[in-house]
């Protein structure tokens, strides 16, 4: 005990206080590192925001009470008390929060044992102003929280602490109740803080510790958080960026090949698509011109003709005393057919009498008087 620290104890906590033979010690009572929590509970991992370290020192130091007891038990009566605390960044770059607490002559076992390493962690009990999502921000002890969100670990948008990396962000102190004395903390390699590390009193003697327990669902009683176990491999990353690159150098090389074969297939099918322009006009064209050929030409009295001609043809050789030809046996062309009808038109001329008459009878056979004719007679009278 320094003419100090006496001094200090007699600010904060009274001025009637005899702090002659109190025992001192400091601590490392909470950072801002993950907390090490029982898996399933809602403060897994939780961060505690280093606005709430501020809080908690800003209480001790404006003579806030502060009970030291033992294993969170508050029905049972304080061993001590914490009556300073301060806020430092220690070598890894995290914020903690440092106290100082005091044990008077009534507890010579505890002080023995802390003195002996026995004992020698602590562990805090606050409730936060607000217990919000990472993922999110959305605060469990909001109006909108309800019981299943605190049974699931699960906010309003999904998130799940415990899953894909999701904590707790405790922002913020509403209460900040008591420090314990704790046999076991969640903190690995927990060390006796002597002289030479102390921070806020190097004459004293002190403790750091860590434990994490929560014993409820709002309540806080958490240590100095710790970083997570890393099991980075960097020959295995650096493999795998290796493949990753070979990858994207092959994808890339066979997007080039789609790319050029994409502008020479659209090149190709606005050539077609150009032809086929062209194509239908050309057909129209054609049409047109056909059926102007067809008017000039007049096939289809042609046609007419031909077939009035084979008519005369199929006439005359059944009037000539032949059979009627068939279909396929008739002359298909206007030339073949004027010769035929012409050679059985010349045969019937040459068997008809000249007039309508018969041919005369040849001498020395049957009459051989002329015979009066149709000819002869007229309609007048006599």
């Amino acid at each position: 005990m320094t003419p100090e620290l006496a001094q200090l104890i007699k600010d904060r906590v009274g001025s009637d206080i005899d702090p002659t033979n109190f025992a001192v010690f400091e601590a490392i009572a909470l950072n801002t590192k993950p907390l090490r929590g029982k898996d399933g509970t809602l403060h897994e991992r939780a961060v505690v925001a280093p606005v709430t370290l501020r809080q908690m020192a800003d209480h001790i130091k404006n003579g806030g009470h502060l009970p030291l007891i033992s294993d969170h038990q508050l029905t049972g009566e304080p061993q001590g008390r914490v009556f300073d605390a301060e806020l430092l960044f220690n070598n890894v770059n995290d914020i903690e929060l440092r106290v100082l607490f005091y044990l008077d002559p009534t507890e010579s076992r505890l002080i023995s044992k802390l003195n002996a390493g026995s004992l020698d962690e602590v562990s805090v009990s606050f409730f936060p102003t607000q217990f919000l999502c990472s993922e999110c921000g959305w605060d469990y002890l909001s109006p909108e929280a309800d019981y299943e969100n605190f049974f699931d670990r699960t906010c309003a948008n999904g998130h799940t602490i415990g899953e894909d990396g999701v904590h707790a962000d405790l922002v913020g102190l509403s209460d900040f109740i008591e420090v314990s004395l704790v046999a076991r903390g969640a903190a690995d390699q927990p060390r006796i803080v002597g002289k030479s590390d102390s921070k806020l009193q190097p004459a004293s003697s002190m403790r750091l510790a860590a434990h994490a327990e929560f014993k409820d669902r709002l309540i806080v009683q958490a240590s100095r958080g710790e970083d997570p176990v890393s099991n980075f491999d960097p020959t295995a990353l650096v493999t795998e960026l290796s493949d990753v690159k070979a990858e994207v150098k092959v994808l890339k090389a066979a997007k080039e090949t789609f790319d050029a074969t994409i502008t020479s297939l659209t090149g190709e099918r606005d050539t077609a698509l150009t032809r086929v322009t062209e194509l239908t006009a050309e057909l129209e064209t054609a049409n047109t011109e056909l059926e102007t050929a067809k008017a000039e030409s007049k096939i289809e009295e042609a046609a007419a003709a031909l077939s009035f001609m084979q008519t005369i043809f199929c006439n005359l050789t059944v009037a000539s005393g032949k059979e009627k030809p068939k279909d396929d046996e008739l002359p298909t062309t206007v030339a073949e057919l004027e010769k035929e009808i012409k050679a059985m038109t010349s045969d019937l001329t040459s068997i008809l009498p000249v007039g309508g008459t018969a041919n005369p009878a040849k001498e020395g056979e049957g009459d051989a008087q002329p015979k009066l004719v149709a000819s002869a007679y007229t309609n007048r009278k006599l």
